[in-house]
């Protein structure tokens, strides 16, 4: 579940409440896959007590108004429910594209009694601190199962409450992964499920050029944050910047002091994309921005001018590491042909996303490992349902 679809969560579930404060909400969570599935573990969906699809998603579009249905039981009985929807036989209809995967889609739902855990979680990405959400699938203490915890990644370990907890956290923080973890206890078996709550990417663009605004505008689509940098304040007010967008003025002179002193903080999820169009700036930024974590730090410009501007670099810093050398990217972007500003910004944010994710950057088509990176799904006691469903023209939401 990305940055931009919790925000959207808590929105939709605040403005159900003020609307129709009678009717209960639920909280509909993809624990575990078996097979294929279009959305994996960690996605979300609101739900209330009336049947209405409020926000999120957990499948392609066949399951949701079926999870939103049941959602009434749900918040009735006051208690989680654990329901594995077999799409192993029909998933090429409910696709309508002949797809042929195959897939069973285990969904926690559970009665969601207010919002301070997934505020929390939000809160925390905004102000770019980590953590681990948490849900409780099955325990001794039944008051537990279907419970969302959010724990920072430096909560220690006494805020988990439980080992089954500590250990899924931990599990989660160190794969960046979502997990489900089981454990048998003389009480019986333990199962947690943890997702990651990640900050959302923020991109550095140095250089008040058009193509500036083009990195702002994709970006900012996709639910990143942009700061736009310049020394050249006209320029920098000129650009047309969506709404959110930072504009800051640095000079390149100053770049790896401001930097240093996180004048515009940079951690493990900012990108650089240094446009300047001039080469002493961006030599500048270029030694400023690999004295951060950042892991990706592009530079625009054509092939020659790369292989100038990594000599001067070497020049200026002879022991310069091979993990600097594997952060630079140099030409800029994905090979995806196009020269315009968008195009150029689209195969920059498409090899940005590519590193993030550690993956090649390749087609699909080509890849021989499974799509998606999953931890072994344990065996789950929950209701089984045979979805023979296609995907329904008319949404809970339009049968208000």
């Amino acid at each position: 579940m990305t940055h931009t679809e919790l925000v959207a969560l808590i929105q939709a579930a605040r403005s159900a409440v003020t609307a129709r404060p009678g009717v209960p909400l639920a909280l509909a969570t993809l624990v575990a896959v078996d097979g294929s599935s279009y959305r994996q573990p960690g996605a979300r969906m609101l739900c209330d007590g009336e049947g209405r699809v409020l926000a999120g998603a957990i499948s392609g579009g066949c399951l949701e108004g079926d999870v939103a249905l049941r959602a009434g039981e749900v918040c009735t009985r006051g208690a989680a429910s654990l329901i594995a929807y077999d799409l192993r036989e029909d998933l090429e209809t409910i696709w309508g594209f002949g797809s042929g995967c195959e897939g069973v889609a285990h969904i926690m739902l559970a009665p969601l009694a207010d919002l301070r855990e997934l505020e929390a979680a939000c809160g925390s990405a905004e102000l770019r601190q980590s953590g681990v959400l948490l849900t409780t699938i099955e325990s001794s203490d039944v008051s537990c199962v279907g419970r969302t915890l959010f724990v920072r990644d430096a909560a220690p370990a006494l805020a988990l409450r439980s080992e089954m907890n500590a250990r899924v956290q931990d599990t989660v923080r160190h794969t960046d992964q979502p997990f489900l973890g089981q454990q048998t206890t003389p009480n019986g078996t333990e199962r947690t499920f943890g997702a990651p709550v990640r900050p959302p990417v923020h991109v550095v663009v140095v250089g008040a050029s058009r193509g500036a605004e083009s990195f702002a505008r994709l970006a900012v689509a996709t639910g990143w944050r942009v700061t736009v940098i310049d020394d050249r304040p006209t320029l920098l007010d000129a650009l047309e910047l969506p709404a959110g967008v930072q504009r800051m003025q640095i000079a390149p002179t100053n770049a790896f002091d401001a930097m240093k002193a996180h004048v515009c903080p940079v951690d493990a999820r900012t990108t650089f994309a240094l446009c300047t169009h001039r080469f002493d700036a961006d030599l500048a930024w270029l030694q400023a921005a690999l004295a951060t974590e950042s892991p990706y730090v592009g530079v625009l410009g054509s092939r020659q001018r790369a292989a100038r501007l990594v000599r001067s670099l070497v020049d200026a810093k002879p022991d310069m590491r091979a993990r600097d050398r594997a952060r630079l990217f140099a030409p800029i972007g994905l090979d995806l042909g196009g020269d315009s500003p968008d195009e150029v910004a689209l195969a920059a944010l498409a090899e940005m996303q590519a590193v993030l994710q550690s993956r090649p950057g390749g087609s699909l088509r080509e890849r021989q490992t499974p799509l998606h990176t999953r931890s072994e799904t344990p065996k789950l006691a929950g209701e089984q349902i045979a979805a023979t469903c296609t995907t329904p023209t008319v949404t809970p939401r339009e049968r208000r």
